[in-house]
């Protein structure tokens, strides 16, 4: 007989939204826990409507690989919190619960009425989890925040692009990191729950997380008085760094670092000893350092005459550190991550079988196939198995439900 998994008996009520709090209810639910996706017909999750089309036909807002991806292992339900029933199921829900998770701004679950203190008078021994954008409290606290702005405000952007070119956001990455923070912080809350039988407010303002993230350039700055800014694909101590397109076609580019005089020779060896190269300045890193950008040119001039893949296996066998820059259709075939079973197939009824990253840790208690346990759920798709079998209420009662649109399975507006 298998062991449990970790977060097995848990419960937990999700009421995020796009990726960073749904990235850590997904993880709950892929090891164990029971995750309660709580949605409204009037205010579904967004990510559902993002990288998908009404083209796709019926339910197209269900096939999302996005939404896919950052809400498997769950249930769905759907609740209108803006009605008195809603809220009260939700409080049914609540008081059985475990953890409960938000990452809205701060007024959002305040104004239908579970602020902590509120969830606190409902089951003081629930672990309440609020991933604000910028905090519970200061002047800020009611904005809406995306994980971009955080990238901006954190100053990653400020060091993402070229020198001369405007900063650029990572690409709101950030939330998953935030939802791993999330994780550390629960399993602490959950540890002085087991301890003390309490509950408790664990806030994770999405901001700090982004600013702790920065922490090299602020310690960069205190010391030289000079922040950071942004080098393109080049680092200090390599030379010449860079990303150069090959010959095959527009999205084929090897990145390429020399980190001493000895892959200098290599290199020059594997291009041919070029003219344009010979000059002795560039026998010594700081002469490379200092003409990087003819070192560059006269490099991408013979890069745009070369197959991708043989000047990759020409670099590598020379031992210079080289790597082709994938694409996005490329990552699923990548042949470590593939040799790793990185990605897990999962079977979604309307979208069909679908690889999935599983998450960046493996342990030994955990299936063969991969963490993931089930698909994203459809819209509502748990509504009567929780309202009926679990909190008792009848077919009538869940028509009434349903008649005054306080549950569905269609978001408002798309229904016929």
């Amino acid at each position: 007989m298998s062991s449990p998994l970790p977060f097995e008996g848990l419960r937990v009520i999700d009421l995020g939204s796009f990726w960073a709090a749904p990235y850590l209810t997904s993880y709950l639910g892929a090891y164990g826990a029971d995750v309660i996706k709580v949605e409204s017909t009037q205010r579904p999750d967004g990510f559902r409507f993002t990288a998908t089309d009404p083209a796709l036909g019926d339910a197209w807002y269900e096939r999302s690989l996005m939404w896919q991806a950052t809400n498997l292992n769950k249930r769905s339900l759907t609740l209108d919190l803006g009605a008195d029933e809603g809220k009260r199921l939700l409080s049914e829900l609540c008081a059985e619960a475990d953890v409960f998770v938000e990452n809205y701004a701060a007024r959002v679950v305040e104004q239908f009425g579970f602020d902590y203190e509120s969830l606190r008078k409902i089951n003081p021994s629930m672990v309440v989890m609020r991933l604000p954008g910028f905090g519970l409290t200061g002047p800020w606290r009611d904005f809406v925040g995306w994980g971009n702005a955080f990238e901006q405000l954190a100053g990653l952007a400020w060091v993402t692009g070229y020198p001369d070119g405007q900063p650029k956001t990572p690409g709101g990455y950030i939330d998953p990191t935030v939802g791993m923070h999330a994780a550390v912080a629960l399993m602490a809350a959950l540890e002085h729950r087991d301890r003390t039988r309490e509950g408790q407010l664990v806030e994770v303002a999405q901001i700090e997380v982004g600013a702790s993230m920065s922490a090299p350039q602020v310690i960069a700055e205190s010391i030289s008085g000079v922040a950071p800014g942004r080098i393109g694909n080049r680092a200090g101590a390599y030379a010449p760094q860079g990303v150069y397109r090959c010959a095959d076609e527009t999205t084929s580019l090897v990145a390429v670092s020399v980190r001493h005089d000895e892959e200098w020779k290599a290199l020059l060896t594997v291009m041919g000893h070029p003219e344009a190269l010979a000059d002795a300045a560039y026998n010594t890193f700081p002469g490379r350092a200092s003409h990087h950008d003819e070192l560059d040119e006269a490099i991408q001039s013979w890069f745009s005459e070369q197959s991708c893949d043989d000047v990759l296996d020409a670099l590598q066998a020379a031992g210079i550190p080289a790597a082709k820059v994938l694409t996005a259709d490329g990552f699923n075939e990548d042949p470590q991550l593939v040799s790793r079973s990185f990605y897990q197939e999962v079977e979604h009824p309307l979208s069909g079988p679908r690889l999935f990253p599983r998450y960046p840790m493996q342990f030994s208690f955990e299936a063969p196939m991969g963490p993931h346990r089930a698909p994203a759920p459809l819209l509502g798709q748990h509504n009567n198995q929780v309202l009926g079998d679990e909190l008792g209420l009848t077919e009538a009662e869940l028509r009434e439900l349903r008649d005054a649109n306080v549950v569905g399975t269609v978001p408002a507006g798309l229904a016929t």
